[in-house]
């Protein structure tokens, strides 16, 4: 308290009353400068809005790239795939044909350097056939022509002939004729006759270089019909090689377009053990061999565009070389498109282990 009893002023602004006339332009400031950040918060408020716009279609627009760009990558990635697939199929054919030529190697050696013997002594005989050929050919060629001139010389003399006798039968009416002229009629016959005599003397020479010539003309037409049939041989050869060669260049083998059947053999405990899988029906089954073949009939009668085999022997399948091999080989022999069309000889080729065909 004071001197005065009174109490002590405790409060703050004891000058309050004093400086009353300074509060509101403080207040004025404080309010001006909170109205400055304000409006200073919402302009940057804006503008960054403004910005997460524009970032905003940013994304939408990479978002729309990135889908079709997802899109083309999933085209490519199938047919990446498909090329895969066959890549395999091929890998997995080349493997099995690379185990066989390895097993065939020592025996097939003699019978390589037979073939290629025999292949240089048919192209050797080949050679020389058309050599003869081409020799027949121009003998012949000659021979025609020289008995083209033989013929024309024969007609010529037959026609000589012909009027000599016309002219014989002349004399001789003149001779019945006139008597009389007996004498000279005679020694004009005498000479007739002994035209006659040269003429056919010349003609009989002429019959012979003839029947010589037809014979040489025959023994030429025997050569070259013989020539003739060799050539038909070499022709016949050549379309069976031609056919072979059709049939070699087909289109590789493909599970495109057809219906996919996966079988899978195994043999645990001296029992062979068979499973199969379609592309409608994922998830191998036990079936008997029997049912099997069933089954893959009635695919073959459903499925217009033909039946795919792929024969699947994981490895330590315990199956033998043999064994694998016929029962690929009747598979694809009976039900599998590629070897069901005429196409090259059936000789399917074994999956290696944990591969299908």
């Amino acid at each position: 308290m004071n001197s005065d009893n009174s109490f002590v002023d405790l409060r703050l602004n004891r000058q309050e009353g004093q400086n009353q006339d300074s509060f509101w332009p403080s207040f004025t400031d404080i309010m001006t400068v909170i109205v400055m950040i304000f409006v200073i918060a919402m302009v940057v408020l804006l503008l960054r809005n403004i910005e997460l716009v524009n970032q905003l279609r940013a994304t939408m627009e990479a978002e729309r790239a990135a889908v079709e760009l997802a899109k083309a990558t999933g085209e490519e990635k199938e047919s990446l795939a498909l090329k895969l697939f066959a890549a395999e199929n091929d890998l997995s054919m080349l493997r099995m044909r690379l185990m066989q030529l390895e097993e065939q190697r020592t025996e097939q050696a003699g019978t390589i350097d037979t073939q290629h013997r025999g292949i240089v002594q048919l192209q050797a005989e080949n050679e020389s056939l058309q050599l003869l050929r081409d020799q027949l050919n121009a003998e012949n060629f000659t021979l025609t022509q020289q008995l083209k001139k033989r013929d024309a010389l024969i007609q010529q003399q037959q026609q000589n002939l012909e009027d000599l006798q016309q002219t014989l039968l002349a004399a001789q009416q003149q001779l019945s004729r006139f008597q009389e002229e007996i004498a000279s009629a005679h020694s004009a016959l005498n000479t007739l006759e002994q035209n006659y005599v040269a003429v056919q003397e010349q003609l009989a020479r002429l019959q012979q270089r003839y029947s010589s010539q037809s014979g040489e003309l025959l023994a030429a037409r025997v050569a070259e019909r013989e020539s003739g049939r060799q050539l038909q041989t070499l022709q016949s050869d050549f379309q069976q090689l031609k056919v072979k060669y059709d049939k070699l260049i087909r289109p590789a083998r493909s599970p495109a377009g057809r219906y996919l059947v996966e079988v899978r053999y195994t043999k645990p405990d001296n029992r062979i053990l068979v499973e199969y899988q379609t592309q409608q029906q994922p998830g191998y089954r036990s079936v008997s061999q029997e049912q099997l073949e069933t089954v893959l009939a009635g695919l073959k009668e459903q499925q217009a565009n033909g039946l795919y085999i792929k024969v699947i022997f994981p490895e330590n399948s315990g199956l033998t070389f043999t064994e694998a091999w016929g029962l690929t080989s009747h598979l694809h022999g009976s039900y599998d498109y590629y070897f069901q069309g005429g196409g090259p000889e059936l000789v399917p080729v074994l999956p290696t282990p944990d591969q299908g065909e």
